[in-house]
C-alpha cells in the first residue's frame, strides 16, 4: 500500500494540524497506516537521516511526501534524491538564509524541547539546497497571506511546477487545508476515486 510521509516544519511537531487532518482522513477510510508523521530532530542532518530511513523502509510500496514550511525544504531534497512526488505547503525554500534569524537558544513550543541553533546547522541546511527541482515531481501549495514566508520565493524556486495551488490571503499554516485532503490522497495514490 502506498504511504504518505508528512514532514513538519521548524519548531513544530508530528502532531501539527495538517498531520492530524491527514491521519484522521486515512483512518476514516480504513487505512490508518497510510500516513506517517514522525517527530523529527531539530538538527537538519539528523532529521534527514530519520526521513531517509523511513523512505527506504517503504520505498517498494510507494512514498509521497507532504512537507510544510521547513518540511517542504526537506521534502524537496528527498524528492530529488529518491525521485518521489511531493506536496509542498508554503515551503521554506530559502531555509538556510531564513533560519539565521533564529540562531541561538530555542524552545519548541509543541514538544518543550530546548536546544541551540548554530551556524553549523545552517551549513547542514545549505547542503540540502536543490538548485533545479524536477518540475514534474511537485504540487506547490501557496497562500499569499503567509506571514512567515514570501510566497514569491517558492514561485521563483519552482518556476515550471506542473501542479500549483496559489491562493490570495490565507496564512503560513495554510487556511482550510482540509479542502485538499481528498486530492492529496489521490496524488499519493492512496485512493483512486
Amino acid at each position: 500500500m502506498p504511504v504518505l510521509l508528512y514532514i513538519h516544519g521548524f519548531n513544530s511537531s508530528e502532531r501539527s494540524h495538517k498531520a492530524n487532518v491527514l491521519v484522521e482522513a486515512v483512518t476514516k477510510i480504513g487505512l490508518p497506516g497510510a500516513v506517517m508523521s514522525p517527530r523529527l530532530s531539530w538538527q537538519p542532518s539528523k532529521a534527514i537521516a530519520q526521513l531517509e530511513a523511513l523512505i527506504e523502509t517503504h520505498l517498494a510500496e510507494g512514498v509521497t511526501l507532504v512537507g510544510s514550511s521547513l518540511g517542504g525544504f526537506y521534502a524537496t531534497y528527498l524528492a530529488e534524491k529518491y525521485q518521489l512526488n511531493a506536496v509542498l505547503v508554503n515551503p521554506a525554500v530559502e531555509a538556510p538564509t531564513l533560519l539565521t534569524r533564529h540562531l541561538g537558544p530555542q524552545v519548541n513550543p509543541y514538544t518543550g524541547e530546548s536546544y541551540t541553533l548554530t551556524a553549523a546547522h545552517m551549513t547542514e541546511l545549505q547542503a540540502l539546497v536543490v538548485p533545479h527541482p524536477t518540475a514534474s515531481l511537485y504540487w506547490l501549495m501557496l497562500q499569499e497571506g503567509d506571514e512567515v514566508l514570501d510566497y514569491r520565493a517558492a514561485l521563483s524556486a519552482f518556476p515550471e511546477t506542473v501542479r500549483l495551488t496559489q491562493e490570495l490571503n490565507g496564512d503560513h499554516r495554510f487556511v482550510d487545508f482540509e479542502r485538499f485532503i481528498h486530492d492529496i490522497l489521490r496524488f499519493a495514490q492512496i485512493i483512486t476515486d
